[in-house]
């Protein structure tokens, strides 16, 4: 992420880079000039300016080194944005109108189950008012919405997707106006095939198939319907979702994939300068809270950066793996103690100070013997959801998790990689599908080496493994 410590004017020069220690302050920290602070916009910058071509995800890099997703919605289609933001005829947005679902207007309203509103393109965006609701056939959504009481009346959608993406569906929520139109994605026309639900934004990876949308109305403990004026985005997100993985690889995977936990779309920004610093004792940079063995240890804020997001991504893993494997949260990952998490050796290797003045989640994992480093000669056995700290030439350098190599001519000149970004390219927005704004926070990112033509050093390149806990 940054910074070697005791080097002036904060620069790494050719050293590895690090992340500062936990501090009140964001940047500086006067460890290694005031002025310096975690680049995370630098992914979105300059780095690997003039180069062009595609990498193996099917991100094509701009001439700027940006990676913009060639299968963004709508792209190359004749989809045509309506002055409301509304999508019109057209295609090439990998969904399709459903030709199973029964569309009898006489006698089922557009709307219910026998005749739910048909979602021919995406972006999708549709307006109503919740107290006309032409279906009160959901009470409870399972098992997503379990206890919530969704007694009102409701909205039915139905949409058919040809490609995998991570669907969207949201409602423009304003809080403290007696309205609450809650919005639930559904496998099927059942109140028991939720995928996902939200007081927002609902979001969930789905195969090709058809899927249902439920804007249903909550009803509070007084009995009161909480029905009113909506409007309904609907989108998919293209190419930012990762393979699944074996190992304990699988759980990284699957905390990056959980929308609701860290959405791609700036819900949760960038922070490492005074500027946006959170008002907390202690900044770790989590979105969420951090937990080890069950007891609470680092503070979340909604705001992240490198280092603290991927230990944060590498905790929520082992919680999903001791979820999947029936495993008490009191069970400790190998060795790795509460005191080694809790800003001990574990933590000050994967941060780079204090034990050492190289951050490397490599190392702190072979600390803790729950890990390996990766070595250049077998980076051909590196796959999605390891651990990455690199340099680059300009004296700054990021903690990532990799995702894939970006390979010319069958040599590697690049790397895409997840992690807190300070502008990523996940393509979230449905009213700015080239992403030219850019977001900061967890997002996807693609940059290359200094041979070609980037600002990665490859001499300062490190990539860590965890290994799978029920094997140690």
């Amino acid at each position: 992420m940054l910074l070697v410590l005791g080097l002036a004017l904060g620069s790494c020069g050719e050293k590895r880079c690090v992340c500062e220690p936990p501090s009140t302050l964001c940047s500086g920290n006067g460890k290694a000039g005031e002025d310096a602070e975690c680049p995370g916009s630098d992914a979105g910058g300059p780095d690997g300016a003039g180069r062009g071509g595609q990498d193996s995800n099917g991100w094509e890099a701009g001439a700027d080194g940006s990676a913009e997703d060639s299968s963004v919605d709508g792209a190359g289609s004749s989809d045509v944005a309506g002055m409301d933001g509304t999508a019109e005829a057209g295609g090439g947005d990998g969904s399709a109108a459903p030709d199973d679902v029964a569309a009898d207007a006489t006698s089922c309203p557009p709307g219910t189950v026998c005749n739910p509103i048909s979602i021919p393109v995406l972006p999708y965006q549709d307006k109503q008012d919740g107290k006309q609701g032409p279906s009160d056939q959901f009470d409870e959504y399972l098992p997503c919405g379990e206890g919530i009481d969704e007694s009102g009346p409701e909205f039915l959608y139905v949409l058919k997707l040809d490609k995998a993406g991570v669907l969207h569906a949201r409602v423009d929520e304003k809080e403290g106006d007696d309205v609450d139109m809650d919005v639930h994605i559904l496998s099927a026309l059942d109140s028991t095939a939720c995928l996902a639900r939200d007081h927002e934004h609902a979001a969930v990876y789905v195969e090709p198939g058809t899927y249902f949308i439920s804007i249903d109305t909550w009803v509070d403990d007084a009995g009161n319907e909480l029905a009113g004026p909506y409007v309904l985005d609907v989108y998919v997100t293209w190419g930012s979702v990762l393979p699944e993985q074996a190992g304990f690889n699988q759980y990284v995977v699957e905390a990056i994939n959980d929308w609701s936990l860290y959405p791609k779309d700036g819900t949760y920004t960038y922070c490492f300068s005074d500027a946006c610093e959170p008002p907390v004792d202690i900044y770790f940079g989590m979105v969420h809270d951090g937990y080890y063995m069950g007891q609470y240890i680092f503070e979340g804020t909604g705001k992240c950066y490198c280092c603290g997001h991927t230990l944060e991504v590498f905790l929520n893993a082992y919680i999903r793996w001791q979820k999947a494997h029936g495993v008490p949260e009191s069970t400790p990952y190998g060795g790795l103690t509460v005191d080694d998490v809790d800003i001990g050796n574990f933590y000050q290797y994967w941060f780079g100070w204090g034990v050492t003045d190289e951050a490397s989640s490599g190392d702190a994992l072979e600390y803790a013997g729950i890990g390996m480093n990766i070595y250049p000669e077998d980076w051909d056995k590196v796959i999605t959801g390891d651990f990455v700290n690199f340099s680059r030439s300009n004296g700054t350098g990021h903690a990532v998790i990799f995702v894939d190599w970006v390979k010319e001519g069958g040599e590697i000149v690049g790397l895409r990689y997840y992690s807190c970004n300070g502008s990523g390219h996940s393509h979230p927005d449905p009213a700015d599908p080239d992403n030219q704004t850019g977001v900061s926070g967890p997002s996807f990112q693609t940059e290359y080496f200094t041979d070609a033509g980037g600002k990665v050093l490859k001499k300062y390149f490190f990539i860590g493994r965890a290994f799978d806990p029920g094997e140690l």
